[in-house]
């Protein structure tokens, strides 16, 4: 997959509930922030910097490895 400016993009930011599962915890019910892709790393094509209109508007720098987002929607 090819990360583009423009793309929306969405990513788990925490979990409203967990599940005991022996001595690990397993997240339940995500909360989801959406933003705009706009910049993609010229060194690393994974990383990207997403604005989100969330919380007031809100820069995020995020890794496609790391923080295990998704492309809803392709920009231009």
């Amino acid at each position: 997959m090819t990360l583009k400016r423009g793309d929306l993009v969405r990513w788990v930011t925490d979990h409203k509930m967990y599940q005991s599962n022996g001595d690990v915890l397993i997240g339940l019910d995500p909360n989801y922030m959406y933003g705009i892709i706009m910049e993609v790393s010229k060194v690393d094509p994974n990383a990207v910097i997403v604005f989100s209109y969330e919380k007031g508007g809100k820069w995020e720098i995020l890794n496609l490895i790391h923080d295990d987002f998704e492309v809803l929607s392709g920009g231009v």
